[in-house]
């Protein structure tokens, strides 16, 4: 008996954690998304298959849609287990490699004058560095590859609070995100920089 619940269990959890891509047309219209298309196609195309974007874009949704179906299929029948032991999260760790990552910069304003106070991986600018890079606060303000976070004003507002609380000389926090890319092997390099998710508090 007790072989069997482990088989079961293991079973079980092979068929809900399978990595079924669940791709739609909005990630494939984003800008990660457009360029995997592109890459795709040159591959392919390499490869000898005659294939467009077009018709990549339409088959990947096709095929993921018919295999997220049948998926969801096989997990119906264990789906009351995985409620009753609360082992139903399903999430890739790391999905996709965004090659235009945004790098999170906390500025104070001080006599009129923006100062660097920390970025990831700086340790000339480490202000609050221990914090702010614990795991759980990280998840917070760290972009997704849809842009910030729902929790990300309250995290502005606690950081501003917190700046503000151990810092007299400061009279307002910025908290924005330097976004660059990120060149694949063979890529030229791009050295284009653009400021994204800028957000202001003052004292």
């Amino acid at each position: 008996m007790r072989a069997a619940l482990i088989l079961f269990a293991l079973v079980g959890s092979c068929i809900e954690g399978l990595p079924v891509p669940r791709v739609d047309s909005t990630q494939l219209s984003r800008p990660v998304g457009r360029r995997e298309l592109e890459r795709w196609t040159r591959i392919l195309r390499g490869a000898g298959m005659d294939v467009d974007e077009t018709t990549l874009r339409t088959r990947v949704v096709e095929i993921s849609s018919e295999l997220t179906v049948v998926h969801d299929r096989a997990r119906d029948p264990l789906r009351r287990w995985f409620e009753l032991t609360h082992t139903t999260q399903r999430w890739s760790l790391f999905p996709v490699a965004d090659p235009d990552p945004d790098w999170m910069h906390v500025d104070a304003r001080i006599d009129g004058e923006w100062t660097l106070l920390y970025r990831p991986n700086d340790p000339e600018h480490a202000f609050l560095a221990s914090t702010l890079e614990y795991r759980r606060v990280r998840a917070v303000w760290n972009p997704g590859s849809g842009g910030t976070r729902a929790d990300h004003p309250r995290f502005v507002d606690w950081l501003a609070h917190e700046i503000f609380a151990r810092r007299d000389d400061v009279d307002a926090v910025r908290v924005r995100y330097l976004r660059h890319h990120v060149s694949l092997p063979g890529e030229p390099p791009d050295p284009e920089t653009r400021w994204m998710f800028d957000e202001v508090r003052e004292r």
